[in-house]
């Protein structure tokens, strides 16, 4: 069963980066593409130097998905976006999940569909007894 947790993950992981989530816990062909890319002495391992290329390399694209949002949410071009703003852009993000989901189209997700956006956005790998339980801040364990 989908509490409202699984669901706000399952449409909160494509906005958060799922790859960057799946490196920090340990999933495994995340974590052996991260180290081909930004092992440039390829030994097999991140020292220090590799690691700040892959923090600035991580910079460099939040840097440029901000700026992309603030090009197309920041209606009142101030530069930054305020709650209006970005609740838009959320439901913008949702929609566009959403959608994305409901491969027939119909404007309703069938059980597979959701198994099929779950299963794709790694929810899947974290169910009932997955790393994504969260404890305390109020959350069960």
């Amino acid at each position: 069963m989908l509490t409202k947790w699984k669901l706000a993950l399952l449409f909160a992981a494509p906005l958060a980066g799922v790859t960057t989530y799946a490196v920090a816990q340990g999933d495994e062909p995340a974590r052996k593409h991260m180290i081909q890319k930004f092992d440039t002495n390829k030994d097999g391992k991140l020292d220090d130097a590799e690691r700040a290329q892959m923090k600035a390399a991580f910079e460099a694209k939040r840097a440029e998905r901000h700026k992309e949002a603030l090009a197309r949410y920041d209606t009142n071009k101030d530069g930054k976006l305020d709650d209006a703003e970005r609740q838009v852009m959320r439901d913008a993000k949702l929609a566009e999940r959403f959608g994305a989901m409901d491969k027939n189209g119909d404007g309703t997700l069938t059980l597979d569909e959701l198994k099929a956006g779950a299963a794709k956005s790694g929810l899947h790998r974290h169910g009932r007894h997955g790393h994504a339980r969260m404890h305390g801040a109020g959350m069960k364990p």
